[in-house]
């Protein structure tokens, strides 16, 4: 158990220390949602380490100018939104010379969802350019039928965007994990969570709100895994079969381009 720990903190240093993050003064958060169901953008204004409120910021969908809102005294700022089609929104928000992009991903009520918890899920492909590739064929494969939703907990969004974008892992949207809380937006938001795959943490404090539960770590409430071959096994009974059966999990150096399950829009 210390082995394990050990190595799951220096996983997360190892990340946080050689993958650059630029610390802007305008964050914006990613948000799931569905179609017609409101969600709030929200939006934090900072001058160094700290909140700064009162800000103008105006927030752009795609080129789009939705409105111009206030930051309060904590620095926090919200703007409803109630997205009319699916798909990967680009959102921006920009006061004075800073800026800053998130995203909103637009899921059908019939679409579902699997959840990944990046520190605890990735924390083997740090040491292991083998397990990396494995991972990241594993998760392009099943963002093919599934929508992927990545969880943060200790690194920041930031480290966590860089990280998944310098590894060419398919793009989504990247949440805070807040416990049951978070599982509880996403389900009133009529968010349909087929999977999780994370720490034996996170997995022991969803207990029966999530039918599928995958870990690397030893797990009561979950299903201990070995590999992430075997996640992609347990999760291909189901209309994935078909088309993944033909998959090779024998790994080279070279790794074939993917396409993603929802397309981005450049930011302008």
């Amino acid at each position: 158990m210390i082995i394990g720990f050990n190595k799951y903190l220096l996983s997360v240093l190892f990340i946080a220390i050689f993958v650059p993050v630029s610390h802007s003064k305008v964050i914006i958060f990613d948000k799931v949602t569905t179609v017609q169901t409101p969600v709030n953008i929200r939006v934090l204004t900072k001058d160094g380490f700290f909140s700064a409120g009162g800000r103008v910021v105006d927030i752009y969908l795609n080129s789009y100018l939705l409105k111009k809102i206030l930051t309060g005294g904590d620095g926090y700022g919200y703007l409803k939104y109630i997205p009319r089609e699916p798909g990967l929104k680009i959102i921006t928000a920009r006061s004075k010379t800073e800026s800053a992009s998130g995203r909103i991903l637009v899921m059908t009520e019939n679409e579902k969802a699997i959840l990944i918890e990046t520190e605890g899920a990735f924390k083997d492909t740090v040491f292991s350019d083998e397990i990396r590739k494995s991972c990241q064929k594993v998760v392009t494969s099943l963002s093919e039928n599934y929508r992927i939703i990545y969880l943060y907990r200790f690194l920041g969004k930031g480290i966590t965007e860089s990280w998944l974008k310098k590894h060419h892992f398919p793009e989504s949207a990247i949440l805070q994990w807040n416990g049951p809380k978070t599982i509880d937006k996403l389900k009133k938001n009529s968010v349909q969570l087929h999977a999780i795959i994370g720490s034996a943490d996170v997995i022991d404090t969803v207990n029966e709100q999530i039918e599928k539960r995958f870990s690397f770590e030893k797990t009561k409430d979950g299903t201990t895994v070995k590999d992430w071959e075997e996640i992609w096994e347990l999760l291909v009974k189901s209309p994935l079969h078909d088309s993944l059966e033909n998959v090779d999990f024998n790994y080279s150096d070279s790794i074939p381009a993917y396409f993603r399950i929802v397309p981005s829009t450049a930011i302008p």
